[in-house]
């Protein structure tokens, strides 16, 4: 057979897609050669005894039982998984003897397989269609005349990493990223794959970033016909660029972020009214009139996704050029944005809106932390926009009456902000904090997102919404759950919560010693927002219909929405790069990719934070019980641990699910969540990132 000839997974990705084929059809879609066609129709006499295929009398070609195409994601030791059709939605359990090889991200026909004892979906994968892993990052080892990459992501499914054509001296104590040359199968047990170049040493904070960005398939440069054109835009805007567009240079607009900001996407102005309205105006930097659309600028932030923020690092959406310069609404230099005015009345409703193109020359950079003491009448501002800061304070206070008016949910909780030495060692981890002038800027662009929600939707203009869903009922019952475990009431059912439901517990429970680990469980008992089409609202903001504008620097989404506005200002429709609900599927998938990377390298920090304290002992609080130990968060670190249930004493401890307790056997004695505990830290594995704690003092 010839090695040009579409193989059977060819074959059946196409059926997929089509359902039926003539012989005909199928060696058109397939681009099948004249000369091959004689070897292709003996090949799918091979898939028909296989029983593969079935070819009816008028060459017709189908599946014999019909695969669904869905993504999958393998379990944490690799062996099995879930597969989430990609049309339905619908996860499917797939065993780890029949995964058929499948790596975790990969695109898979998967077959129905009945139910598993639970009444779960059952399934088999069929085939595999896309790899979505093309690099493998990890140390070397030899074993005889081999070399292996070992590789610390157990998603790999424990398969061993062959390397090939080793022409070149390698260090055992360097990491490499290496390009998959074939995956595992029937054939071969094993990935082969090809060095690329050293990322370093081990143990470096560097080389571990980018392993990880590598192994989340982001790519460390842009594409050389980015660079080229980036390399050519000018330092400043073009007066030509400001023809058409509203010019509010005279008006003080400012930017307010915190200290170790770089790019600015937004600015902000208002004017307090004589009625005692007021009349807001915010500005986003305008991103789409320098990324356009389908150049390579575009595709290589549409890939991205977003910006991601690590503690030492930013890997941004956009070249530093653009995100860092002429979309940066910097001070004292004109920019151009789109703007969304707002009226805004006495109790803090929207009652009109515009969009408009517009230039503005933002006439200072203040931080947070300078308006907050501002506020507290702590330092004074420049004179010439005491009364727009004034005005920008009086009308958040009116909007924070809508917002506890709709019920929307306010978690409290902080993030962890890292402080390094000069070495670049963690020498603390201090919670951030957010106080009037963070929550001002929030209440601004929220008040410009849901104005341009509206303009979209009322311009029937298809747009990415920012859906956030009510809780799932898996997902409300195990919060219920939890809450009746540490005699906490919420006595409403899935089918009737609302917002205001979940903000009233929030409220209840504020004044609690452990109320940021009850915070942490009600916030994971809420649905993931994502990106589409379809307009479903937002659960958490309580929100009719809301989307994102005001970021388009970091987040494309955003940068959608500007192009869609441009367009309904100038009577057209955006034609979108793909079909728009596979854009929202994409955007959605490269935020959690985001998310989980910033989680990883956050967890790296902070267990070589951890690593400088083990052997003492701390007060912490258990933040969950599981049937393998207790989970334990040590607030004078910021760090959390486990402790295993054999660290807990000598007593046989038996887990007690419903009440989220482990409860020995002989002595009686109760672990549950929200209990205070003395530990020590025992152990760091940095190739985990796991933090093992174990009990300071058993108990009596």
């Amino acid at each position: 057979m010839s090695k040009n000839l579409p193989l059977p997974v060819d074959i059946i990705a196409v059926l997929l897609k089509h359902k039926r084929l003539s012989i005909h059809e199928l060696i058109y879609h397939l681009a099948v050669a004249k000369s091959e066609e004689q070897d292709f129709k003996r090949l799918l006499k091979k898939m028909v005894a296989s029983k593969e295929i079935k070819i009816a009398a008028d060459d017709i070609v189908s599946l014999i039982r019909s695969a669904r195409l869905c993504t999958y994601s393998a379990n944490k030791d690799g062996r099995g998984g879930i597969a989430t059709d990609l049309k339905t939605k619908e996860r499917i359990i797939i065993p780890s003897n029949a995964d058929n090889h499948a790596i975790d991200g990969d695109e898979v026909a998967v077959m129905n397989d009945g139910v598993d004892k639970h009444g779960f979906m059952q399934g088999i994968i069929r085939e595999v269609l896309k790899h979505k892993i093309t690099n493998i990052v990890g140390r070397v080892e030899q074993y005889k005349d081999k070399y292996y990459l070992i590789s610390d992501n157990e998603k790999l499914g424990h398969y061993p990493v062959v390397i090939d054509g080793v022409n070149q001296a390698l260090a055992f104590d360097e990491i490499y990223n290496a390009v998959v040359v074939s995956y595992p199968s029937t054939e071969q047990s094993y990935f082969r794959v090809k060095i690329i170049k050293s990322l370093g040493h081990l143990n470096d904070d560097e080389v571990f970033v980018n392993k990880t960005l590598i192994e989340s398939n982001v790519q460390l440069e842009f594409s050389l016909d980015t660079q080229h054109y980036v390399e050519k835009l000018p330092d400043r805007i073009d007066e030509r660029d400001i023809d058409g567009r509203a010019d509010l240079r005279h008006l003080p607009f400012v930017t307010i972020d915190g200290e170790d900001a770089r790019d600015f996407d937004d600015a902000v102005y208002c004017e307090k009214n004589p009625d005692g309205s007021f009349t807001l105006s915010v500005a986003i930097a305008d991103v789409a009139h320098y990324v356009k659309h389908g150049s390579a600028l575009d595709l290589d932030a549409f890939d991205r996704g977003t910006s991601i923020y690590f503690p030492r690092r930013v890997v941004p959406m956009l070249p530093e050029k653009l995100s860092n310069g002429l979309c940066s609404l910097n001070p004292n230099v004109d920019r151009l944005v789109m703007v969304c005015h707002m009226d805004v009345s006495a109790s803090g409703e929207i009652t009109d809106y515009a969009v408009d193109n517009a230039v503005i020359h933002s006439h200072y950079r203040l931080t947070y932390n300078l308006v907050q003491n501002y506020l507290d009448k702590l330092e004074p501002i420049p004179s010439d926009i005491e009364n727009s800061i004034n005005s920008l304070y009086a009308v958040y206070q009116a909007l924070l009456v809508q917002r506890h008016a709709r019920g929307a949910i306010d978690f409290e909780g902080s993030e962890p902000y890292f402080e390094f030495d000069d070495k670049g060692n963690v020498v603390k981890l201090v919670p951030r904090a957010r106080k009037d002038a963070h929550r001002l800027i929030e209440e601004c662009m929220l008040a410009a997102n849901v104005s341009v929600a509206d303009f979209l939707t009322k311009s029937a203009h298809p747009t990415l919404y920012r859906n956030h869903d009510r809780p799932s009922e898996k997902k409300f019952t195990a919060l219920k759950s939890y809450l009746d475990g540490i005699a906490v009431q919420f006595d409403v059912s899935q089918e009737n919560v609302t917002p205001k439901d979940y903000q009233n517990l929030v409220t209840r429970i504020m004044n609690r010693p452990n109320s940021a680990i009850i915070q942490q469980t009600i916030l994971r008992s809420m649905q993931l927002a994502e990106y589409a089409p379809k307009n479903i609202g937002h659960f958490g903001l309580a929100y009719e219909k809301y989307l994102h504008f005001t970021s388009p620097i970091r987040r494309y989404p955003d940068l959608l929405v500007h192009r869609a506005c441009k367009a309904v200002l100038h009577s057209r429709t955006y034609g979108y790069l793909h079909p728009i609900d596979v854009m929202g599927e994409q955007t959605s998938m490269c935020e959690r990719r985001a998310e989980n990377m910033e989680r990883k390298v956050d967890s790296y920090y902070k267990c070589k934070y951890a690593v400088q304290h083990i052997g003492n002992d701390y007060l912490g609080i258990v933040t969950s019980v599981v049937s393998f130990g207790v989970f334990v968060s040590i607030p004078q670190l910021l760090i959390d641990g486990l402790v295993h249930v054999t660290e807990l004493g000598g007593d046989y401890f038996i887990f007690d699910e419903k009440h989220h307790a482990l409860i020995g056997k002989t002595s009686g004695y109760k672990y549950s969540a929200g209990q205070e505990v003395h530990v020590v830290i025992a152990n760091v594995d940095m190739d985990k990132l796991f933090i093992d704690l174990e009990l300071a003092e058993q108990p009596l």
